[in-house]
């Protein structure tokens, strides 16, 4: 008798648990079997040692403020609010949030940073006496 099989991700645990009940004398099936069942093991530590290479990059991303006469003009302490790329040799792709006042969310800014620390300025860190700020969402390294 077969066994019904179900939608979505019970599916393929039936169709798994079909393939270890099955009594096969074959060493082939077997280290077919096998390989089969290493690769649904490694492949999610592959795929963090993925992320973890597109983490690196935000090591080597740095916020810094500095004095700014048109900053300080359009509200009072105000500050240049500039983004560094710390990696001598690549460019770093990142995405980042920008917050205002009391943490309100008000849109993306996506764009490179070259290689070698060359400040890319992002805007003011007062606005109309508000505060604002930038937060790293994803940092990966350019091709």
């Amino acid at each position: 008798m077969r066994p019904k099989l179900r939608k979505g991700w019970t599916r393929w645990w039936s169709a798994l648990h079909c393939l270890v009940m099955v009594r096969c004398k074959s060493s082939r099936f077997r280290a077919a079997f096998g390989f089969g069942l290493c690769g649904l093991v490694l492949l999610p530590i592959a795929r963090v040692a993925a992320d973890g290479d597109q983490n690196s990059a935000a090591n080597f991303i740095e916020f810094e403020s500095v004095a700014d006469g048109r900053c300080q003009i359009l509200s009072e302490g105000g500050k240049l609010r500039l983004l560094h790329n710390r990696h001598g040799e690549r460019a770093v792709a990142y995405r980042l949030i920008r917050v205002f006042g009391q943490g309100h969310r008000q849109g993306q800014v996506v764009g490179t940073a070259p290689a070698g620390g060359e400040p890319v300025p992002l805007g003011c860190t007062r606005v109309d006496g508000r505060p604002q700020d930038w937060a790293l969402e994803r940092a990966t390294f350019s091709p």
